[in-house]
């Protein structure tokens, strides 16, 4: 009789049986087989990723997203060309303010004559709109105004309305050398590249290890990608609107009137991308604590009695995850990252599991 567990050969009669094979019954050599076509599928997604990365890095359609202009979207938005720093400049050039006190009226017409007017030709309004760009900017670099791009403009507002076009589109970082920027572009593939990838690589590194694993170790560790996806993602939300603007802010504002920063594209985009992936990784701090305390490492309580030393690791994290010596950045870093390690501590009291001393024995 033949049970569902066994397979009749057909060649050597029916008196002989194959037991079916499982992953345990591969050999080394099969275990290397799969590893080197999971490997080469993983490597195959990366790839795709960064040619699908650099198509939008490089020269994508004007309606299509951008990436390289996302990554200089938080430079953008500090650039900050208001009305009052117009008028200084207006002020500063013409050496004269309203009798009120007040500054230069926005409705005021450029080219018009005194006293209701500024009387001031093409040139000398586009030499007050650089300047005004330039401290605006903060060490970025940004375009020449030309003459003939400013002829339409009428009345001050005009020129602040100007401005802003110019800064949020045009203003640009410098290249000190023939590969600056092709290998700023490339950087940014490789980086975009292994995060569309990222899905693909995990699973077929589970797809790997899993066969291995209990089923109870198998939910931990489906569990923990998730959520350390979740918390990556969130990480990296967060330094892209939170700790980049800040961050580009303080630098670029120390010691300004004194010294002219010419921000590189190569040091921008290092940067940029140095502190989104670390922010990031740093992220997965609740996590790491949830798993710990699923497998019976760690208690909350352990957790809670560390919170001194805690303190000092998230800072020396921050410190990591932020190449910048300021205090501030550090900080802006460091606080959200001390609320997650009680919000770990938290994970590990929901999730603690106590270590099965039998099994321990066994092993």
């Amino acid at each position: 009789m033949v049970t569902d567990s066994t397979v009749i050969n057909p060649e050597e009669g029916p008196g002989e049986a194959i037991e079916p094979q499982d992953e345990s019954d591969l050999t080394i050599m099969e275990h290397l087989v799969e590893l080197r076509n999971r490997f080469m599928v993983a490597a195959a997604a990366l790839i795709v990723g960064v040619i699908v990365v650099l198509f939008f890095t490089w020269d994508p359609p004007e309606s299509w997203p951008n990436t390289f202009d996302i990554l200089l979207d938080p430079a953008r938005d500090r650039i900050d060309v208001n009305l009052r720093l117009v008028q200084d400049e207006f002020a500063l050039l013409v050496h004269e303010q309203q009798p009120d006190g007040k500054y230069i009226p926005p409705e005021t017409e450029l080219r018009g004559t005194r006293p209701d007017g500024l009387a001031l030709n093409d040139l000398q309004i586009a030499s007050v709109l650089e300047s005004a760009l330039e401290k605006a900017a903060g060490g970025l670099s940004t375009p020449s105004v030309l003459t003939e791009d400013i002829r339409d403009l009428t009345t001050v507002q005009d020129a602040v309305d100007y401005l802003d076009g110019r800064s949020e589109e045009d203003f640009r970082l410098a290249s000190f050398s023939p590969t600056d920027r092709i290998s700023a572009i490339f950087k940014i593939a490789v980086y975009g590249g292994l995060l569309l990838a990222l899905p693909v690589i995990i699973y077929q590194a589970l797809a790997f290890i899993v066969p291995g694993l209990t089923s109870g170790e198998r939910r931990v560790l489906l569990m923990g990608v998730f959520g350390c996806t979740f918390f990556m993602i969130g990480g990296m939300a967060f330094a892209y609107y939170i700790v980049l603007p800040r961050a580009l802010s303080f630098l670029l504002d120390v010691a300004a009137d004194n010294v002219v920063t010419v921000t590189g594209i190569h040091e921008y985009i290092s940067f940029v991308t140095r502190i989104i992936l670390w922010v990031g990784i740093a992220y997965q701090l609740p996590m790491v604590l949830a798993i710990a305390a699923r497998v019976g490492m760690v208690t909350a309580g352990q957790l809670m009695r560390f919170w001194r030393y805690a303190i000092v690791i998230v800072f020396i994290l921050a410190a990591i995850a932020t190449p910048t010596p300021d205090p501030v950045t550090q900080s802006v870093v460091a606080i959200p990252l001390l609320g997650l390690y009680f919000l770990g501590v938290l994970f590990a009291r929901i999730l603690y599991t106590p270590r099965d001393p039998d099994a321990e024995a066994l092993a």
